[in-house]
């Protein structure tokens, strides 16, 4: 999409079968608009901003150190790419090639304009550079025109078109059939001139696009020649040959009836495995025992009344859709509704290891084990569809070159506004659109590389003065030429910087500057926070930290009195540990403790109460193990104690917990908890903020009756209550309970 590449058009005309007013068959001028393959892979391995995101070259990696457990993430550590090194001489460089079209709609409210863009980017460069669109690391290689092909019957009309799209990828990609068998000589982004070997490694698409490049009809797998009437079973099958699949059809087109061209066919996991498929059996289930429980998840209103269903909604579905039909659907249901839960969440690792692909797998089996339930409801008469076959191909996949989340069709889409939605949106709009839009994008593209060698020019240190001679420089000052004044010497030698100190409060978690409430009586944080306990529990902790020592028992003997004033947050912010299977850098956790307000008008509503449940250490627990917890204060020492002396130097939280991870549900896999106790009261306890590891989320066990009376503000506080331990929150929760549970 740069200026080293540059675009081009190519002319092509359509001989239709449809006759016109003149007797001569119709015909149709098609353009393509494309730019050469071979150097957009020149860019992109040349370009300098890449430098320290390039592979050149194979890499194992493993999560042991006895090398057992290997490591699969970019396309540099998957099989692919070792399979293609061997089979190219000593000292080539492989350029994985990674493709991606998809088609989409320019006009709004009315028109038919649309856009086919084919995308280029390298396995070379790492996966979380290339899903930075603003990074510019996928590049337009062109747009296939989407015509009309008015000039067909409409027979051939369909045929025609699929035609038109391979001859389009066929003048597209033919730069890279030659580059990739007789190699490229480039310099590389780290200077060193390279022989390059560009193949292509995967495709990014749809079910039906990806069944249209491989020329197979959609209820056909694209990938393996499973019979349709199979696809719903756990067949393993090879891949298909495309050597042979190339074969089949010369012999189709020479008007042979080859037997394998009958049995290929040839002529997502959000919404195609969850939404459109899980969801609607499983809701029939749960309507059939009289129980959604639809006020456990965020959709106030169901989820039969949502009419477009986003990446978002479905993610909030998911974090609560088994505990929804865990009390009111049958055992295997809620098997099988878990084992599909699963292969999503394990799916969406950024870090696959052998022993994570082998829980993938073990999912998928598990699916496969408990699924004819929906049989025996009378729900399902088969499962021959599509994209619940294609999780058959996630493991080796992911194997072969590389984790998911570097191929998902996500990426395409959000390219969509920049290089199509907001480039026709600068057309007329007209017949040449195309063709304007091209020559923006080109532009836009000059001014980006023009402001990025700004960047790198401002970067740069400012050139050092010559030196000058000594004996020239004793000669001026003895004549008295020469001579510095002020100005000189300050440009010259420019003052320092002053030095300026900064608060920074302790790793892991951050607060605000001043507390939200900063003058809190105890009286207020026992009725307004629901701390009932709070001088008790405090004084327990503050004599925690006086061991034997006499002195320091002496200092925090006595209670707080009623007056005594106590600062308070109403939120913190805390560093979720790095998990490799999650994400490479620090996400951040909110932890929330904002007492119940009242309206301030007959127009505002009364606010309940915000208190976030925790995974925290339990000083209490052996070897200070992970144990649930519900935030009530988050608030500083009051000054009537010595923080210093007693050694305390960060705020602390006031919390009730809840007992141990000892019951299992074996159904849902879920941890079940309940309120502890302790001399008939709840068990609270003062602890440091830094024992805070993450919040969680716990949902009640209502069964198959939902106790109506109960509302969601103090439902924590019964007692007698036991709830599930959310594992489907975030992908931290899912890696600690499903992956690191035998540790808690």
């Amino acid at each position: 999409m740069g200026d080293s590449a540059g675009w081009k058009v190519e002319v092509m005309k359509a001989v239709g079968d449809r006759v016109g007013e003149d007797g001569q068959p119709k015909k149709e001028q098609i353009e393509l608009w494309l730019q050469v393959a071979a150097d957009c892979v020149k860019e992109l391995m040349g370009n300098s901003l890449f430098r320290d995101s390039l592979s050149y070259a194979p890499e194992r990696h493993y999560a042991d150190e006895h090398g057992r457990d290997r490591l699969y993430k970019n396309t540099c550590t998957s099989n692919w790419w070792w399979d293609i090194q061997n089979k190219l001489p000593f000292g080539a460089t492989v350029a994985p090639v990674i493709l991606a079209s998809d088609k989409t709609t320019l006009s709004r409210m009315s028109g038919d304009k649309s856009a086919w863009p084919v995308y280029l980017t390298l396995g070379n460069i790492d996966k979380r550079l290339r899903r930075k669109p603003s990074a510019h690391v996928t590049v337009l290689l062109g747009y296939i025109l989407v015509a009309k092909l008015e000039c067909f019957s409409d027979k051939r009309w369909s045929l025609e078109g699929y035609r038109l799209f391979h001859l389009c990828m066929k003048k597209l990609l033919a730069p890279l059939v030659a580059a990739g068998r007789d190699s490229l000589m480039m310099t590389c982004a780290d200077g060193e001139i390279c022989c390059v070997y560009p193949i292509l490694a995967a495709y990014i698409a749809d079910h039906p696009e990806q069944c249209l490049v491989a020329a197979c009809q959609e209820n056909h797998c694209p990938k393996c020649p499973v019979p349709p009437d199979k696809r719903g079973e756990p067949v393993f099958s090879c891949l298909k040959n495309p050597v042979r699949v190339s074969e089949i059809l010369k012999e189709a087109a020479s008007g042979d009836k080859p037997q394998d061209f009958a049995n290929l066919g040839l002529w997502a996991l959000h919404k195609g495995v969850l939404k459109d498929h899980l969801v609607s059996w499983a809701t029939q289930v749960v309507a059939d025992g009289s129980n959604e429980h639809s006020d456990l998840c965020h959709f106030k209103n169901g989820i039969s009344l949502v009419s477009q269903w986003t990446g978002t909604k479905f993610c909030t579905m998911e974090k609560v859709f088994l505990s929804v039909v865990s009390g009111g659907a049958d055992e295997h249901v809620v098997r099988a509704v878990r084992a599909i839960l699963d292969f999503i969440y394990l799916a969406h690792f950024e870090a696959h290891t052998d022993h994570t692909l082998e829980a993938l797998h073990q999912a998928w089996r598990d699916f496969h084990t408990y699924k004819h339930v929906f049989i025996e409801l009378e729900i399902r008469e088969h499962f021959n569809f599509p994209k619940g076959h294609s999780m058959e191909h996630y493991e080796p996949s992911i194997r072969s070159v590389g984790t998911a989340n570097g191929y998902n069709t996500e990426h395409p889409k959000r390219l969509h506004i920049d290089i199509a939605k907001l480039a026709y949106g600068v057309s007329n709009k007209q017949a040449t659109y195309i063709q304007q839009m091209t020559r923006w994008l080109e532009r836009q593209e000059a001014v980006y590389c023009f402001a990025r060698y700004l960047e790198w020019a401002n970067s740069q240190p400012p050139p050092m003065p010559a030196a000058v001679p000594p004996d020239l420089l004793n000669h001026l000052l003895s004549t008295g030429f020469g001579m510095p004044d002020d100005h000189s010497i300050a440009a010259c030698h420019p003052p320092l910087p002053a030095t300026s100190t900064q608060h920074h409060g302790p790793s892991g978690y951050h607060l605000a500057k001043v507390p939200a409430f900063p003058s809190l009586s105890v009286v207020q944080m026992e009725c307004n926070f629901g701390a009932t306990h709070f001088r008790a529990s405090l004084q327990d902790y503050l004599q925690s930290l006086t061991a034997d020592n006499i002195r320091l028992a002496s200092l925090v003997s006595s209670l707080l009195h009623d007056l005594a004033r106590v600062s308070a947050y109403k939120q913190a912010k805390v560093q979720l540990p790095i998990i490799r299977q999650v994400s490479a850098h620090t996400l951040i956790d909110i932890i929330h403790a904002t007492p119940p307000r009242l309206g301030t008008s007959p127009l505002h509503l009364a606010k309940a109460s915000n208190m976030s449940t925790i995974l925290a250490h339990d000083p209490a627990a052996p070897a200070h193990s992970l144990c649930v917890a519900r935030v009530h204060v988050i608030f500083n020492l009051p000054q009537q104690y010595d923080a210093r002396l007693l050694g305390v130097t960060g705020p602390l939280a006031y919390v009730e917990w809840f007992t141990p991870f000892h019951a299992l549900n074996t159904t849902t896999g879920m941890y079940v908890v309940s309120p502890s106790t302790r001399q008939c009261q709840r068990n609270t306890s003062v602890i440091p903020l830094a024992h805070i590891v993450c919040t969680c989320h716990l949902i009640p066990c209502w069964g198959r009756q939902i106790q109506c009376r109960v509302v969601a503000g103090d439902v924590l506080d019964n007692v007698d209550t036991k709830f599930f331990v959310n594992p489907y929150l975030r992908h931290h929760n899912f890696v600690l309970f499903r992956l690191l549970c035998n540790t808690l």
